[in-house]
């Protein structure tokens, strides 16, 4: 797993939209999905309702946002 994974799920679970997350994180729309779709491979679930606009989290993916937050926090914290 990569950070810049957990950075653009955090994005995504936030803003609840592949195309402006993927703008946020200066990618195209199709690397960003692939990004998210290999956290959920990762993971080996699904992490977001594709199905539903705007976008909804899986409750794994619910669980993995909480976890994604502080696992940031602490990364930060250690660079400061």
């Amino acid at each position: 797993m990569e950070t810049k994974w957990l950075e653009d799920f955090v994005s995504l679970a936030e803003t609840r939209s592949f195309s402006r997350s993927a703008l946020l994180r200066h990618v195209t729309q199709p690397a960003f999905s692939r990004r998210i779709q290999a956290l959920e491979a990762w993971a080996g679930t699904d992490l977001v309702d594709r199905s539903s606009y705007p976008t909804r989290l899986t409750p794994a993916g619910e669980t993995l946002y909480a976890q994604s937050l502080e696992m940031l926090q602490a990364l930060q914290s250690t660079r400061a």
